[in-house]
């Protein structure tokens, strides 16, 4: 029987049934994928696999194990059609459903069908219903379990009507991911003892292997059940000197403490009071993330902590990565004292509910995997954005993909020649007349500014349109399209003559000066004559 092979799930949350159909629902593609080839790792049944992509399920790291199963006759993949038009047909589902059933091996086995949710936009209520039905009665008719693969920016909708049609769903399930931890949303789940429903798994890759993660016992219950023993510093704020003006006049429940390090050594008495840290550009960034994990682990989640951003020096990636570690909040320099106290009395009471990493190297290596910036070929390119754009989407960073079409008859060489990247993750490339541009920790709003900084000109004299995708899901299906369309094709590469756009690069090396002529224009000492001083009468004065 096939089941979720996470190790530690319970058999009622793992189990799929025969004769039933189970959803699987998760924002990005990968996050499917790596579940599906781990439910497959040990398996003995048929399984079919329909995609409009299914090359992709093969192309990870981890997927041997289905090459293997191709290889036996276990698997049995299909590419579904990528036009859209025929997608959206009503009949879809039937005619496929038709060629299933003419193969022997359909008995007893699992179909697994990937679909994007955008696909379901356009159906009523009752038309989905209807298709889903067709599926169901397929399931019972053959024995099989079907598998609905569904990713894409649409999920929120299609899951509350999938809530709906528990009469032809047996289980809901939405997959979400921040940093190394995935959670499962059982909406409910039909499983050979009954059903569950309204539960949350944690689980985490380690070892090539899916495991789940052990609830974390809250600390503060080591203090007895009383509501005034459990939270005895509710109310107490401690925060640093410098995240306040001098001379601030301060409530007396706020303490008020030299540095950081006097504030994270202090801390770990700490169980649900307001901590408040501030950053300076002369702040460890990556210091201070590992002090607010190990406070978060060791206090448990009634401990505040704030962020007080003195400097402005914390980017949209800093950001991200203190929220993921355990921060509840972040604040900024023109935070007035009194707002200051009102955005922190806005918490008081409050636990935080993310799931944390076991180990904050699992959320680093997220953040440092951006490492190329400025034009790269365009196979490269679609490589290097997805990865991106994995990364970012699994911290919570925004990225964007800005597409802009050139105007007729300008040569491309000339506008990728403005372009002067400076930082890590933005990259760009060119195929048919058009530049693609990734802007890596970017909010959608900030596109024109972020532009304005690395492009020289203005963009108008030189693109007629401009088209910028924000979403990570379509980032990602943008960059297999390339990669798909152009893989057979010759694209010209500009690597070579967009060398010179990384001359301003700061080379650290020190000049040999030995070897330098002093007879060469740049040390020739000029000798100028001196002025004579020239005395000046004004008209109409008096000598």
């Amino acid at each position: 029987m096939l089941k979720l092979n996470i190790s530690g799930l319970n058999t009622t949350f793992s189990e799929l049934k025969c004769s039933a159909n189970y959803a699987l629902i998760a924002p990005l593609d990968n996050q499917l994928i790596e579940l599906t080839q781990s439910m497959l790792s040990n398996t003995s049944e048929h399984i079919f696999l329909l995609s409009k992509q299914v090359d992709i399920f093969f192309e990870s790291d981890h997927s041997d194990h289905l090459h293997t199963l191709y290889d036996e006759g276990k698997l049995h993949p299909f590419n579904l059609s990528n036009d859209i038009s025929f997608a959206k047909k009503r009949w879809f589902s039937k005619g496929i459903l038709n060629e299933l059933k003419e193969y022997t091996v359909i008995k007893n086995s699992c179909v697994m069908v990937h679909l994007s949710s955008d696909m379901f936009v356009d159906y009523k209520t009752e038309e989905l219903k209807g298709q889903l039905t067709l599926y169901k009665n397929f399931s019972i008719a053959e024995n099989a379990t079907v598998v609905f693969l569904i990713s894409g920016a649409n999920n929120s909708d299609l899951r509350r009507q999938l809530l709906m049609f528990n009469d032809v769903i047996d289980g809901v399930v939405n997959m979400t991911q921040e940093a190394s931890v995935y959670s499962l949303e059982y909406d409910f789940w039909h499983h050979s003892e009954g059903v569950i429903a309204a539960e949350t798994i944690n689980y985490q890759r380690k070892n090539n292997q899916l495991i789940v993660l052990t609830a974390e016992k809250d600390t503060s219950q080591a203090y007895g059940s009383s509501a005034t023993n459990q939270d005895f510093d509710e109310d107490d704020v401690w925060l640093v000197k410098s995240a306040v003006p001098a001379g601030t006049k301060l409530p007396a429940y706020y303490k008020v403490i030299e540095d950081n390090d006097a504030l994270y050594e202090h801390a770990f008495k700490m169980k649900a009071a307001t901590l408040v840290f501030a950053v300076t550009r002369y702040t460890d960034l990556s210091l201070l993330a590992r002090e607010c994990f190990s406070l978060r682990k060791q206090c448990g989640r009634k401990l505040k902590l704030v962020i007080q951003n003195v400097d402005g020096v914390i980017r949209h990636q800093d950001e991200c990565l203190f929220l993921t570690l355990g921060v509840n909040l972040i604040l900024y320099s023109f935070s007035e004292p009194s707002r200051l106290l009102s955005q922190i009395q806005s918490i008081q009471g409050f636990q935080f509910s993310r799931p944390l990493p076991s180990s904050i190297d699992d959320v680093l290596k997220y953040s440092d995997s951006v490492l190329h910036k400025g034009y790269l070929p365009l196979s490269d390119f679609a490589k290097q954005v997805t990865k991106h754009s994995d990364s970012a989407a699994n911290l919570g960073v925004s990225g964007v993909l800005v597409v802009l079409k050139l105007l007729p008859r300008i040569d491309a060489i000339h506008p990728l020649h403005l372009f002067h990247v400076k930082r890590e993750g933005d990259i760009f490339s060119y195929v048919d007349g058009q530049v693609y541009l990734y802007l890596h920790a970017c909010r959608e709003h900030d596109v024109d500014s972020a532009i304005k900084h690395l492009f020289k000109l203005d963009i108008a004299d030189f693109f007629m349109s401009k088209n910028v995708i924000a979403d990570h899901f379509y980032i990602q299906q943008e960059c297999r399209r390339l990669a798909r369309e152009y893989q057979a094709t010759q694209v010209p590469d500009y690597t070579e003559q967009l060398q010179e756009n990384i001359s301003y690069i700061f080379d650290g090396q020190t000049p040999d000066v030995a070897t330098l002529s002093a007879e060469t224009a740049e040390f020739r000492k000029v000798v100028r004559p001196v002025s004579m001083p020239i005395k000046v009468i004004l008209k109409g004065e008096s000598t």
